[in-house]
């Protein structure tokens, strides 16, 4: 046989069995994410029947705060590392086509969860006090990039601070009920507890002021 032949042969089989390791590497990554966000979701069907059960048989629907509280914590714990293996995902899939499936229920119960925590602060109190993240998905955007670096680092200052991110652009009809609501017009954009909107690029001490001046505890920086 003709060498260049057998060298492209060769070279077919040796891609050919990349592309099976990497599809089955995806799918590992695949089915382990779906995993996740299925704990997520049943976290909420979950938190759904303790709010019915106050609803229905508590004399005082304040005596459920304690559960929900624990379940809050619960979603938070399971939420916060789900989004970060999603980011690593999205940087390394190629191929699997489910992720797109899998991202859609994980907005859809991310704001499941942020309705419920202005909800929760509602009937129970608490310091908890939600920054949300709009940005732009499907066009490319630094300052959102930019904006997302920081967030973690203001959260870790003041105490009771949730972040939660958004595209802006997604054509989820609850993704896009709340972009109405804030009136998003550009990205980034961050709404504070609910209230103060900040478009483009925002410091760390603009975002401090805002989350200062709806009763958060920052924590001074080092001189």
């Amino acid at each position: 046989m003709n060498p260049f032949i057998k060298a492209a042969i060769l070279t077919v089989i040796i891609v050919a069995l990349a592309l099976l390791v990497v599809g089955q590497l995806d799918n590992a990554r695949t089915a382990e994410l779906r995993k996740s966000i299925d704990k997520t979701m049943s976290e909420n069907v979950e938190r759904l029947g303790v709010q019915h059960y106050a609803q229905v048989m508590a004399s005082d629907p304040q005596s459920q705060c304690l559960y929900l509280t624990r379940l809050r914590q619960k979603q938070f714990d399971s939420t916060y590392p789900l989004a970060q293996r999603i980011q690593d995902y999205e940087k390394n899939n190629l191929l699997n086509q489910e992720y797109n499936n899998i991202k859609t229920n994980y907005f859809l119960g991310l704001t499941e969860i942020y309705l419920s925590g202005i909800e929760h602060h509602k009937l129970c109190g608490g310091n908890e006090i939600p920054i949300v993240l709009f940005y732009s998905e499907d066009t490319d955007c630094p300052d959102c990039r930019a904006q997302n670096r920081l967030l973690p680092l203001i959260a870790n200052r003041c105490p009771g601070v949730r972040i939660y991110a958004f595209p802006s652009d997604s054509d989820l009809t609850p993704l896009q009920m709340m972009t109405d609501r804030y009136k998003i017009t550009k990205t980034p954009a961050i709404v504070v507890d609910d209230k103060t909107k900040l478009e483009g690029l925002s410091s760390e001490d603009e975002i401090i002021a805002a989350l200062t001046a709806r009763g958060a505890a920052c924590a001074k920086t080092a001189n």
